[in-house]
């Protein structure tokens, strides 16, 4: 093969190579001012505007108080006991206790010291009435009631904000998960700031659109990445994100980017994780708190436990579309409180 013919056979390699260069180079740089919500990172920095949105976010936790009233087997205490209100005279003495929830509150109004802030209402649904039952035996099969527990009183706080005491329920709506907390409070409030970014469309979002993630996960604020899946109706603004979160995210802010940084827009909240509950037999409290050797037989008393399994990448959200909703639902009643959330829910 003569020199002449090399060369022209290395520059129709170089034609070649430079036509399919050309061509992957078109095929994965997407145009980023589409209109659409952005699925691939940006190459700008969101650091800033993070930081400026985190400062809306807070974290909310209820605290539920509770008496309870153990009874003797022998009692045999029936629900009849309980509409008549016999219960507390045969009960064996009374416990005081208390649970606590957290999750995550946004800021959505801050004007002439009313406060208000959205979040999940499950965070705040605790029970009024818990009752627990005795096995039924082979003798007497009916399940006689163990002990009743009554909520005395529910105590609602936001994170960093001691001067503003209790926080009241505004509205409510238990079937999609939302609530508004509200209160007015003495002092200077200048340094609480308002979400300020707009409300997006959840219906736009598409298969793997990329979303960020703010919440307070086991009481610290934390950001995340997520990944959306959408419903195959898209009429419907219903979407799930795979971002791995942790208790206490419920009521965290979800934000789409539409065509790059810094367009952030509020495409709904964190509902819940998908979750397993499990059931063991524990010591009492404090009892073992070191190495317990597994051969010898456990024969103190016992108690039930409850553990729940996190399904790590499977959550369920609030659109954006829903929270609207829910709002011009109650916007009346919000007003009449004097809570006129227009200036967020309508920017």
């Amino acid at each position: 093969m003569g020199s002449k013919t090399c060369i022209f056979i290395i520059i129709l390699l170089l034609v070649t190579l430079s036509g399919c260069m050309s061509r992957i180079s078109r095929t994965v740089t997407p145009n980023l001012h589409d209109g659409l919500y952005d699925s691939e990172f940006s190459s700008g920095n969101a650091s800033q505007s993070l930081q400026t949105i985190a400062c809306s976010i807070r974290k909310v936790f209820c605290v539920d108080f509770y008496i309870t009233y153990p009874f003797d087997p022998a009692a045999r205490i029936t629900s009849n006991d309980i509409r008549t209100a016999q219960f507390k005279r045969k009960s064996l003495g009374t416990i005081s206790s208390h649970q606590t929830t957290s999750g995550t509150a946004t800021v959505i109004l801050n004007r002439q010291h009313h406060l208000a802030l959205i979040t999940c209402a499950h965070i705040l649904d605790a029970k009024d009435t818990i009752i627990s039952c005795f096995p039924p035996t082979g003798e007497d099969p009916y399940p006689y009631i163990k002990s009743i527990s009554l909520r005395e009183k529910q105590e609602i706080y936001v994170k960093d904000l001691p001067e503003c005491g209790t926080f009241n329920i505004l509205a409510t709506d238990p079937e999609h998960d939302l609530a508004i907390l509200g209160k007015h409070c003495e002092g200077t409030m200048d340094s609480i700031p308002v979400f300020e970014y707009p409300s997006g469309h959840a219906t736009e979002l598409g298969m793997g659109s990329l979303v960020y993630i703010i919440g307070y996960p086991m009481g610290n604020l934390m950001v995340t990445r997520g990944i959306v899946s959408t419903m195959n109706n898209r009429s419907a603004a219903n979407f799930s994100v795979d971002a791995l979160l942790n208790k206490g995210y419920s009521g965290g802010i979800i934000l789409a980017i539409r065509d790059g940084l810094p367009n952030f827009e509020l495409v709904g909240i964190i509902k819940s994780m998908s979750t397993r509950v499990y059931y063991y037999l524990k010591p009492e409290k404090g009892v073992y708190e070191t190495h317990y050797n597994e051969f010898i037989p456990f024969t103190d008393p016992v108690y039930v436990g409850t553990e729940e399994s996190v399904n790590y990448g499977i959550n369920f959200v609030v659109p954006i579309e829903t929270i609207s909703e829910f709002y011009t639902k109650n916007r009346s009643a919000l007003v009449a409180q004097g809570y006129n959330l227009d200036s967020f829910f309508k920017k």
